[in-house]
């Protein structure tokens, strides 16, 4: 079975890089590539989660992908959990549904099946935005969560999600095998005993070298995973003619999406 994860799109209405990235991948996708699933794990939209002009923008491209695909939510997507919340831009009911009145529902369960030979894996999709929330939706999915946790088990879990989190409690009992987010602009991948750990690149943004931390520069790009059997492989790949972009600003709506961010805020 293969399967392609692309992220962090940040993509507006009024097109340029992240457009045109989202176009090239398409034909990627549809053309060589052939995945069996497609996941998009989150920011999918620039910046404003309050924009239905945004969503469509993106959904009128990402609608051409041929593959299932399936769609999870980033901070820009619903806003924001937590204490340190970027812009005052919370993550809210409304918006959650907004995004699911979009994508269809902001989490998922796929089990695997012998045509694929992926009849021993289940695929798993969370919107991490939820968590530490304090919503009823929150705690909804936590219930939601514990009850896939039975369904699995015996199984190998693939488990995404825009931010990484650490959520082997719940999964306890369960064989999860893979943690694969968004949200870090950054492609890595390292084991931690059984399980794998993989950020995805952004497809739009190409970030510079961060010493501090050991990361070298980033290029954009997708996920590529294959399953055979028991065993599981991750790499990323280049998307022809996509080339990441460093500064934000030179995307035709990030001054447009700021400005509406920067509204949001001042609203509260």
């Amino acid at each position: 079975m293969r399967i392609v994860q692309f992220s962090d799109t940040h993509i507006s209405r009024l097109g340029g890089t992240p457009s045109e990235n989202m176009s090239l991948l398409v034909d990627f996708l549809n053309e060589e590539v052939r995945p069996d699933l497609a996941i998009h794990t989150g920011d999918v939209v620039i910046l404003n989660p309050d924009s239905p002009d945004d969503r469509q923008a993106a959904r009128q491209l990402l609608e051409q992908i041929n593959a299932p695909l399936l769609v999870l939510p980033g901070n820009h997507d619903v806003g924001e959990s937590g204490d340190d919340v970027w812009m005052d831009v919370s993550i809210t009911s409304d918006r959650v549904a907004d995004f699911a009145g979009t994508w269809g529902a902001d989490r998922f369960l796929r089990l695997g099946d012998a045509g694929t030979g992926s009849q021993d894996w289940a695929f798993v999709g969370i919107n991490s935005e939820r968590m530490s929330s304090g919503l009823p939706e929150e705690d909804e999915q936590w219930d939601w969560l514990a009850s896939v946790a039975e369904q699995v088990r015996g199984k190998s879990v693939m488990l995404f999600l825009h931010k990484p989190l650490r959520l082997l409690a719940v999964l306890a009992g369960t064989r999860l095998r893979v943690v694969a987010n968004g949200h870090l602009h950054r492609y890595r991948h390292a084991h931690e005993g059984d399980l794998l750990t993989v950020w995805s690149p952004s497809l739009t943004f190409a970030m510079p070298p961060d010493p501090e931390y050991g990361f070298g520069p980033s290029v954009s790009g997708i996920v590529e995973y294959q399953i055979d059997g028991d065993a599981i492989e991750a790499s990323c790949r280049p998307v022809p003619g996509v080339e990441g972009v460093a500064d934000a600003a030179s995307i035709p709506g990030y001054h447009t999406a700021m400005a509406e961010v920067e509204a949001l805020s001042a609203s509260r």
